[in-house]
């Protein structure tokens, strides 16, 4: 019964489904900062685009307006020095995007992409009326997000995705960085018999038990 319980309760059944959720998060965020990144970027966004010919892949007018959109950003931090920034953020999301994909060095990758939302954020939040008028206006106004909502709330949304998949890894069989860890795991394993190497638990394990 007790075994039961335990079992019950702490969902151990269910650990062989633990890598959906940062499976679904990678590929919910890969098309966003996809999106967004080669929207700033200008990348593929000309008219005369020929794919095997790198030089029209850019478009010098769209990448203007990414620009401009920083520049004239009103919220609490100003974007420093947009004509750098904007390819600074925009390569970020465009690599983050491919890198979650495949699932390669997501953790890694989550710093910089934290780091970006929290500039955008920053960027676009206005609490001109007041911190508390603001929070109540998101609270009693917005409620939960939907597709018709947008701004400072759909940032702290991606920002707390990112967070998670930061803290939960890449997930287990769909990425590269777990195929990496699979394939060395027993050799450290082994190098553990001999005191030279003692690793943890399966890093990759989301629901470990206590």
């Amino acid at each position: 019964m007790t075994k039961f319980l335990h079992g019950f309760f702490s969902f151990g059944w269910l650990r062989g489904l633990d890598f959906l959720p940062p499976l679904l998060f990678r590929f919910f965020l890969a098309p966003i900062f996809w999106v967004e990144g080669s929207r700033r970027l200008g990348l593929f966004a000309g008219d005369n685009v020929v794919m095997w010919n790198p030089m029209t892949w850019f478009d010098s007018a769209t990448y203007q307006k990414g620009v401009e959109t920083l520049s004239n950003a009103q919220g609490l931090l100003p974007i420093p020095v947009p004509e750098i920034m904007n390819g600074v953020v925009g390569g970020v999301e465009v690599v983050a995007a491919f890198l979650l994909i495949i699932g390669f060095a997501v953790r890694w990758v989550s710093l910089p992409l934290m780091g970006v939302l929290i500039l955008m954020g920053l960027a676009a939040a206005d609490f001109s009326a007041g911190f508390v008028e603001t929070a109540q206006s998101l609270l009693m106004t917005h409620g939960y997000l939907t597709p018709l909502n947008s701004g400072i709330e759909s940032t702290i949304t991606l920002f707390l995705m990112v967070l998670a998949l930061f803290f939960i890894g890449a997930g287990r069989f769909f990425s590269i960085d777990w195929l990496i860890h699979h394939r060395y795991y027993k050799k450290l394993k082994a190098q553990e018999e001999d005191n030279v190497y003692k690793p943890s638990e399966d890093e990759f394990n989301v629901n470990l038990s206590n």
